[in-house]
């Protein structure tokens, strides 16, 4: 089926983008692969592909992983799910996604300019509220990574650091929202066969975009995290506004 060609090859960029920022494989893939596959077909199938995808970056940086931030963002995670399951759907979606969009980029655009590659202590409380919006957009839209990147970006934490404690984050909020999207039925055949053939590209593309950041010094990845988060945001948002 080529339709399934053109979804992995979607995979495969959306990978190779995650594999260098430390997120955005599903912003990136989801618009690449959707004139192929139905939405309600894409979204289910995204979220497992993204879990793949952060458990093999949470292995590769399993050692740089500093748990503090994660614990608030498992926290956090759990009554996104539910806020997500039983409430989500009394909320404007247009608003909520365009409103993410905004904050996101407003906040990427400011640090990017305020970076000076100094640590920052970020409050634990950001991690809480990371975890709740990653687990809404995720069920909501597919992608996750966002609200984790803006809480993680301006930790003072080093690339492997950030890309460790994404991976393991974003396990955390996947597995959440799998579970959900099993239990309410969403996962079939056809969305099994999607992820079954999209998650060699996914992975293989990361491979190659952590090859390429791997080249990067300190300075350069975060003026790249901060424009790729931006970026996003702005997607986000515009899509939202004009959809």
């Amino acid at each position: 089926m080529p339709e399934l060609l053109y979804i992995a090859l979607g995979w495969f960029v959306g990978g190779f983008i995650n594999g260098v920022a430390g997120f955005g494989a599903a912003m990136i893939a989801m618009p690449l692969v959707t004139p192929f596959i139905e939405i309600s077909l894409a979204v289910p199938a995204c979220t497992m592909i993204i879990l793949a995808l952060n458990c093999h970056v949470g292995w590769t940086f399993r050692q740089y992983v500093r748990w503090q931030y994660v614990k608030e963002i498992f926290i956090g995670a759990i009554p996104g799910v539910i806020l997500s399951v039983f409430v989500l759907e009394y909320l404007s979606e247009t608003h909520l996604k365009a409103g993410m969009g905004i904050f996101i980029t407003c906040y990427a655009l400011l640090s990017l300019l305020m970076d000076k590659g100094k640590d920052r202590v970020i409050s634990s409380a950001w991690g809480y509220l990371a975890g709740l919006l990653s687990s809404i957009l995720g069920m909501a839209f597919g992608f996750n990574g966002p609200p984790l990147a803006a809480y993680i970006a301006y930790s003072g934490c080093g690339s492997r650091a950030v890309k460790g404690i994404l991976g393991a984050g974003l396990i955390i909020t996947g597995v959440f929202i799998v579970t959900a999207k099993a239990v309410t039925g969403q996962i079939n055949q056809m969305v099994v066969l999607t992820f079954v053939l999209s998650t060699p590209a996914v992975i293989l593309g990361s491979k190659l975009g952590i090859m390429l950041s791997s080249r990067l010094n300190e300075a350069s990845y975060r003026k790249i995290l901060f424009l790729s988060l931006a970026c996003m945001g702005f997607r986000i948002a515009y899509t939202a506004m004009n959809g």
